[in-house]
C-alpha cells in the first residue's frame, strides 16, 4: 500500500524509546536497526526536535545522517520533522535546518513549524520561512500554545496550511486544510472511546488531496494503542 492510498498513516512520536527495548525491539537487535524494525510495522514516524535538531547546534554536524535514515526504510515509509521555536529565531539556522531535512528526499512527508511569539509578530518573515519550507515538503504549523495574529491566520488560510491537532474538543477545524493533516495525541490517558474519536478525526481530514497522519506520543507511546488505532481505522 502506498502513502497515497493509506486513509490515515498511524505511527509514533519517535522510535527511540527505552521501554520498547523489551516491549517491541528484539533483545539482540542492534540500535542502528531499530528504525528499520519500526518501519516494518508502522508507515510513519513523527520526529521530535529533540531527536534531530540539536545536532545543528553542535560541532559534529554529521552526527545524524538523514540520508541513512531514508536508506534504512522502505520506499513507502515517511518521516515528519518537527522544527522547534528556536529554529525560527535565526535565518541562518533555519536554512541549515531545511538543508538537513532535504537529505530525506521523498521520505519526508512534511515539516512542522512550532511557532513562537517573535515569528508570530513578524508576518513577513513567517511568510518567507513558509515559502522556503514548502519548497522542501508540505508544511503544517503548531501554535505551541501561542495565539496567532490576524496577519498570520490570513497567511495560513491563503496558503492553505493546516494546524497540528493535539486532541480534545477544539482545533480540529483547522486540521482539514492543505495537502497534509497531522494529529499528535498522547496515549497516556486515552481509553478505547477516546482512541476511536481521534481516529475518526484523523480520518475526516483524509481526502484525495490530503494525507492524514495520526502520531502518538507518551511515556512511552503505547504500542497496544497504536495497534488498536489501526484496527479501529480498518473497521471504520
Amino acid at each position: 500500500m502506498s502513502v497515497e492510498t493509506h486513509r490515515v498513516l498511524i505511527g509514533a512520536c519517535g522510535w527511540k524509546h527505552s521501554a520498547w527495548l523489551t516491549d517491541f525491539y528484539e533483545e539482540d537487535l542492534p540500535v542502528e536497526w531499530q528504525l528499520g524494525f519500526y518501519s516494518n510495522e508502522f508507515p510513519v514516524v513523527y520526529v521530535p526536535a529533540s531527536d534531530w535538531f540539536d545536532v545543528l547546534n553542535s560541532d559534529d554536524s554529521d552526527a545524524i545522517d538523514m540520508a541513512e535514515w531514508a536508506e534504512d526504510v522502505s520506499g513507502f515509509f515517511r518521516f515528519i520533522l518537527e522544527i522547534p521555536p528556536q529554529g525560527l529565531n535565526d535565518e541562518q539556522l533555519f536554512t541549515a535546518t531545511l538543508n538537513k531535512a532535504k537529505a530525506l528526499g521523498e521520505s519526508c512527508l512534511g515539516l512542522v513549524l512550532q511557532l513562537n511569539p517573535t515569528i508570530i509578530d513578524d508576518a513577513l518573515l513567517f511568510k518567507k520561512y513558509l515559502d522556503q519550507a514548502k519548497a522542501i515538503a508540505p508544511v503544517c504549523i503548531d501554535k505551541a500554545g501561542n495565539s496567532l495574529t490576524t496577519e498570520i491566520e490570513n497567511i495560513l488560510v491563503k496558503e492553505n496550511i493546516s494546524e497540528v491537532w493535539h486532541g480534545g474538543q477544539q482545533g480540529n477545524e483547522n486540521l482539514k486544510r492543505g495537502s497534509l493533516a497531522i494529529s499528535l495525541v498522547s496515549t497516556d490517558e486515552l481509553d478505547m472511546v477516546g482512541l476511536r474519536k481521534v481516529v475518526e478525526v484523523a480520518l475526516s481530514a483524509s481526502t484525495e488531496n490530503c494525507i492524514s497522519a495520526l502520531c502518538f506520543y507518551g511515556n512511552p507511546p503505547s504500542l497496544e494503542k497504536l495497534r488498536n488505532a489501526e484496527i479501529i481505522l480498518n473497521l471504520l
